[in-house]
């Protein structure tokens, strides 16, 4: 008896093939295993019975790291195929039908991380030890099928013993394709660009010593370079941050394991399991108190957390063992492209070496000769309430498809701050990595190149594009020019009603609901910056219910950046004189009356940076979110929250005039700030209150938004709600910021005429 199975989902790249394989050889069945494209075929022969068992076996077990959507299986009434013994089969071109499933980069699996310690294993301290579970994958793929000739691997030729495992039937490491050894392997290189010279038995010893002595090294790893240094070396970290032009946000640190996260961090039972993930992201984790265990003030700033991250790679596994914690920053300066390029990162670091503000500082390179295709910056995530969050996603998850009720094929473009696109095909979304701040050209060029790298690799042909409404979004700009050149039609979507879909579609929620979209910026229906909205979803159509009263504010970047400018801009549109009027105060006052490169807004993220210059906790965000960042820090400190209140109808004066009173009382200046977030979360139920009437039973609350970012306000505004009776959403395989916006927009183009 012969039958044929057809095998959807997650079934490349994990070792699927070679399991197969040892499941037809347990249960004595002969045939064959094939990729096709995206998918695997399997030809079984055999009894009924065996048979049988083979197919419930394969719709109930899956190797690490994958899973399966669906088997059909056919039986084939004759075949003049061989069946006496079972093959792994070179893979075929894809027709074209299936749309693939490819794994994201892996860590190095506990099995290969034991090899790479143990002295009597011939991959003993081997850089680039892997198997068929663990290792790069989407970071190297040049095309499907998932093969050794369709990767980056490819360029590295197998030696005796590595194809004599790769064809064994019961290795671990049959058919993995990223399969090397220190003999036939990519190799490491350590070049010391300024500082000491340091010549140890191998590359891994020689940066570690390097990093020990006080040096920054850049470190190649799965998704490009990351920048590291001793976070106990308070000069080693002030250099960092002056090669970086970093000088305002905390770093992340990489522990060797939990047990030693714990001596820096208080780490629930769920923060640690998403540390341990196979994805490895950094995830955001409460420092210990001031008399515990510590790094110095200039590791993480302010913050009361730690961004904290365990190895994902061979070369972090040895250098976190050799070194203890390390800071890891991404190998690039703040705002370009994560560097994966060997030539590229030692000119920079040759070129910054020499720059007065380095001086003396001592700087390495530790690459390797094996190419990254898609740069895969760190994912960041933390839990709040329970729910994980996305700060940042990338390695470790993309490209993992989300399951959506959206119809079609649509390319969807996202906006230009935190940046991601997504494919809409089959029910899924394919979101990309995140891509940076697209008013940088390096970020542009970075968008452009990942959009044609997923067409390619996973055939997409969306019948129809949707942008964001801002006209000088080059997210929207590059998009209607390469949908114009093949006539593409193309639909835009208001910023915050995105926001709101994009975790409707994620729920996939059905019947009315109330949705806030609270962030720094976004182009409103009406040509004003909206950035405060609440909108009531009915199934089909968004209405706009609530927002801040708008303000009179000074446009452009500028604008948005200086705090003390909004701080003014705010006051001047209630009628608040500030109690020290500036030469700048007035320049300010005066252009806002003569209207002079005015805006009107109504934005949630700016009320932050106002409250952050009036408690003099900030007063300019040298990077995106950074005053809201340190009002929400300095918050975490206070015991209590100093009553405030923001009405319904959104008007702020009175808010205003009770925070110069509480100046004027001497009120301990983070009370305050957390009696302004509360008073966020106060006005969030009193909005959900009024128009809980148009909600049915379900009473469905969604919260979305870069503001929504801060865990003290997500925590509260989550407690009130559910405590009111409502059940609330937020974003958890999403980033509720701007990097989740293109699912939302796909999901609302399909009702855009």
């Amino acid at each position: 008896m012969i039958r044929k199975y057809t095998i959807k989902g997650l079934v490349q790249g994990i070792g699927y093939r070679p399991w197969v394989a040892r499941l037809a050889e347990e249960l004595n069945i002969c045939g064959w295993v094939r990729n096709t494209g995206g998918i695997v075929t399997v030809m079984a022969s055999g009894d009924e019975a065996q048979l049988d068992e083979m197919y419930r076996r394969l719709s109930c077990d899956v190797p690490t790291g994958g899973f399966v959507n669906s088997i059909d299986a056919l039986e084939v009434d004759n075949s003049s195929e061989d069946f006496s013994t079972f093959k792994i089969l070179e893979s075929d071109e894809d027709t074209g039908e299936n749309l693939p499933l490819i794994p994201a980069d892996i860590a190095t699996c506990d099995k290969c991380a034991k090899e790479l310690m143990n002295p009597d294993n011939r991959r003993y301290r081997h850089p680039f030890i892997s198997c068929t579970i663990c290792g790069p994958r989407y970071s190297i793929i040049k095309k499907l099928p998932y093969d050794r000739d369709t990767i980056t691997m490819g360029d590295f030729d197998m030696c005796p013993e590595c194809h004599r495992e790769y064809t064994a039937k019961n290795d671990r490491r049959r058919h993995a394709q990223t399969i090397a050894c220190p003999e036939c392997g990519p190799k490491l290189f350590f070049k010391v660009v300024s500082g000491p010279d340091i010549i140890e038995y191998d590359e891994i010893q020689s940066a570690a010593t390097f990093i020990k002595q006080g040096g920054i090294v850049a470190i190649k790893d799965i998704g490009g370079y990351h920048l590291a240094c001793d976070p106990h070396n308070e000069n080693a970290v002030a250099q960092l941050r002056a090669l970086k032009h970093r000088e305002a946000k905390a770093f992340a640190v990489m522990f060797e394991n939990i047990d030693q996260v714990r001596e820096y961090c208080l780490v629930s039972e769920e923060e640690a399991s998403l540390l341990e993930e196979p994805a490895r992201p950094i995830v955001l984790v409460k420092r210990l108190s001031e008399n515990a265990r510590s790094f110095p003030q200039n590791v993480c700033l302010t913050s009361p957390s730690i961004g904290a991250m365990l190895p994902c790679n061979p070369v972090q596994i040895m250098l976190a063992q050799e070194c203890g914690p390390l800071i890891m920053t991404s190998g690039n300066a703040s705002g370009d492209v994560l560097e994966t390029d060997n030539d590229c990162m030692i000119a920079w670091m040759t070129e910054r070496a020499n720059a007065p503000e380095m001086a003396g500082a001592g700087l390495a390179v530790l690459g390797h000769n094996r190419d990254i295709l898609r740069p895969m910056d760190d994912s960041v995530m933390k839990i709040v309430h329970g729910r994980r969050q996305f700060v940042r996603r990338a390695r470790g998850y993309v490209p993992n498809p989300i399951s959506v009720d959206i119809d079609g094929e649509i390319f969807a473009g996202g906006g230009d701050l935190k940046s991601s696109f997504c494919y809409i095909k089959n029910g899924l979304a394919y979101v990309s990595q995140y891509l940076g701040d697209l008013e940088s050209v390096s970020c542009q060029e970075f968008y452009t190149k990942e959009k044609e790298a997923m067409t390619r690799i996973f055939g997409f042909n969306p019948k129809q594009a949707t942008v964001d409404m801002h006209p000088g979004y080059f997210s929207r700009v590059s998009v209607e020019n390469s949908c114009k050149a093949i006539g593409l039609p193309v639909t835009e979507v208001q910023h915050h009603m995105a926001h709101v879909a994009s975790v409707i579609a994620e729920y996939q929620l059905k019947g009315p609901v109330l949705g806030f979209a609270f962030d720094g910026t976004g182009y409103g229906n009406d040509g004003m910056i909206w950035g405060s909205e609440t909108f009531l979803w009915n199934g089909h159509s968004m209405d706009r219910v609530a927002h801040l009263e708008p303000s009179r504010l000074i446009g452009g970047n500028e604008g948005a950046k200086n705090c003390k400018t909004i701080l003014t801009g705010m006051l001047h549109s209630n009628g608040i004189t500030p109690k020290e009027v500036t030469m700048e105060s007035q320049l300010i006052m005066a252009a806002i009356d003569k209207n002079i490169n005015v805006v009107k807004s109504t934005s949630m993220g700016r009320l932050f940076d106002a409250v952050a210059s009036m408690l003099d906790i900030c007063h300019y965000n040298s990077y995106e979110g950074q005053a809201p960042i340190e009002l929400e820090n300095v918050a975490a400190t206070a015991n209590e929250a100093y009553p405030l209140t923001i009405p319904e109808n959104g008007e702020t004066i009175h808010l205003f005039v009770d925070i110069m009173d509480a100046l004027d009382k001497n009120v301990d200046k983070a009370a305050i700030a957390r009696g302004f977030i509360y008073a966020v979360a106060d006005y969030i139920v009193a909005v959900a209150n009024k128009n809980k009437k148009h909600l049915d039973a379900n009473n469905q609350i969604v919260l979305s938004g870069g503001t929504f970012l801060n865990t003290i306000l997500l925590e509260r505004t989550i407690d009130l709600l559910e405590d009111a009776g409502y059940n609330v959403y937020t974003a958890q395989q999403l980033p509720p910021g701007d990097g989740g916006i293109c699912l939302g927009q796909a999901y609302l183009s399909r009702y855009i005429n």
